[in-house]
């Protein structure tokens, strides 16, 4: 009698364990869901949605709403930290930026935007090239900057 109470100790503890897996998967703890979706930023300068969960090698995609009143001479200027852009691989930029350059710990890319008063949207398409925390910050010009906080999972 004793080893069925401790055999049915264990098996509840084991449920509960894949009830609590079941849960996080479903709300996004591995990628894809409320859990793993994230947005950060301002309507009035730029907002920024991405993945805070990613699979090593797997597609993802962080976009960018710029506001209007953050054009420089019909231009945007976009950064993002080498900490960043150093741990992954960019397929596709959207639109395609007039020039990219880099400094001393930054990226920066340049995009012509058309005038007028809707936010600009600017799509980066990548793959981690690694896996663990990827953090960094992402500005407009040097100003407004956002933090970025990804985990990439093997």
């Amino acid at each position: 009698m004793r080893h069925h109470r401790k055999a049915w100790r264990v098996e509840r503890i084991a449920w509960f364990v894949i009830a609590l897996t079941l849960a996080a998967a479903l709300f996004g703890a591995f990628g894809g869901g409320v859990l793993s979706e994230a947005q950060v930023g301002s309507r009035q300068t730029v907002t920024i949605e991405y993945d805070r969960l990613l699979r090593s090698s797997a597609p993802s995609l962080m976009r960018f709403h710029v506001h209007p009143s953050l054009r420089r001479d019909g231009a945007v200027r976009l950064r993002i930290d080498r900490s960043i852009v150093s741990r992954m691989e960019i397929e596709s930029i959207v639109p395609q930026p007039l020039s990219q350059a880099s400094g001393a710990d930054y990226t920066e890319f340049v995009f012509d935007v058309a005038p007028g008063e809707s936010p600009a949207t600017i799509d980066l398409r990548y793959r981690p090239s690694t896996f663990g925390r990827m953090r960094g910050e992402v500005s407009i010009a040097g100003e407004h900057a956002l933090v970025i906080d990804q985990f990439v999972y093997p």
